[in-house]
């Protein structure tokens, strides 16, 4: 296992110093899938269904219902909107392979760069002066990606995949678009741990954009583990999950602690089956200190909802996600039956 890493340890370790674009990879670090979402956004050892390979490519082989999902999230207050669309389009018993879209955007962002009445010339708006509303006009920010995952399950036990992604970013009249890979491990350990590892923009992502300028999106390593036991009393199974990802662009405000240029961000959420139906969820992460979700499940599709709070002074307004997943064995018995 060692051995197999090494050589991709080596492409990402001269780009550990680099501080640029810490921001641009937001899109597929926080991909938005309720079940995640709800706890903590934990998702690279555990997470099932038609979204794994944006949390971790490895987990696209783990055998699960093939689907469709459709997830919708609002955050501060409706202000950024974020969709997902996965799919699963190609399942066997040592290759699977899923397709991933995911859009997030800002609407009717004010410009004001030409609409100041400035006075002293200084740049600034003064106290004596305005912003003239008939030259103020509005523009769009929108970021597009398209994920392409593979996995394979080695002899050995081990789930390997990668993905291949596109980015897009407009920012008003201006577009720039990159290319990045990843590549995922994860492995069961005896009946009840699970591991996951996931290097997300391992040979970098460069972003080209339009105007000339470049931006640098640098890899990003994260671990986790599962566990999964049962209440002894009221026999309900719990599963546990914990994560830790490290930034390799410098220092971040918000990080749970930081060795030198890296800082390090921990995810901790919790999931408790009440039944083969119905399950809820926590969790609690560095930049999500309070997460609540719940799922139902049907014979023909899958609803799961997911609450993010601010635990503090209530800066900005709660986000809320919803996910839906069609399995596409019930839509295809559903439609032969016509």
């Amino acid at each position: 296992m060692i051995r197999r890493i090494q050589p991709v340890l080596f492409l990402i370790l001269p780009f550990c110093l680099l501080g640029q674009a810490k921001y641009a990879g937001e899109l597929f670090e926080f991909p938005g899938d309720a079940r995640s979402t709800g706890m903590g956004g934990a998702g690279v050892s555990s997470l099932h269904g038609a979204a794994t390979g944006f949390y971790n490519p490895a987990l696209v082989g783990q055998p699960h219902a093939p689907g469709i999902m459709l997830a919708h999230r609002e955050q501060f207050g409706g202000v950024v909107s974020a969709d997902l669309l996965a799919v699963c389009i190609s399942h066997s018993s040592r290759l699977a392979f899923q397709l991933g879209v995911v859009r997030r955007g800002v609407d009717h962002i004010p410009d004001t760069r030409l609409a100041l009445d400035d006075l002293n010339g200084n740049g600034i708006l003064d106290d004596d002066e305005r912003l003239a509303p008939e030259r103020i006009s509005y523009f769009n920010q929108r970021e597009w990606g398209v994920l392409l995952s593979v996995a394979r399950k080695d002899q050995s036990g081990w789930h390997w995949g990668g993905n291949a992604k596109l980015v897009g970013h407009w920012l008003g009249d201006d577009l720039g678009l990159g290319l990045g890979f990843d590549l995922g491990v994860w492995r069961t350990l005896g009946s009840a741990l699970a591991y996951g590892l996931m290097l997300q923009d391992i040979t970098t992502t460069q972003v080209f954009w339009s105007t000339g300028h470049r931006e640098t999106i640098v890899p990003r390593l994260t671990t986790g583990l599962r566990w999964d036991f049962t209440l002894p009393l009221v026999r309900r199974v719990v599963a546990v999950e914990g994560e830790l990802t490290s930034r390799l662009d410098g220092r971040r405000m918000e990080r749970a602690f930081d060795i030198g240029r890296m800082s390090f961000l921990s995810k901790l959420g919790l999931e408790l089956a009440l039944n083969e139906n119905l399950s809820i969820r926590g969790g609690s992460s560095t930049i999500y200190p309070l997460s609540l979700g719940a799922g139902l499940r049907f014979p023909a599709f899958s609803v799961d909802y997911a609450y993010i709070g601010d635990t503090g002074a209530q800066v900005f307004d709660p986000t809320h996600q919803l996910s839906v997943t069609l399995f596409i064995e019930a839509l295809r018995a559903f439609l032969e039956a016509d």
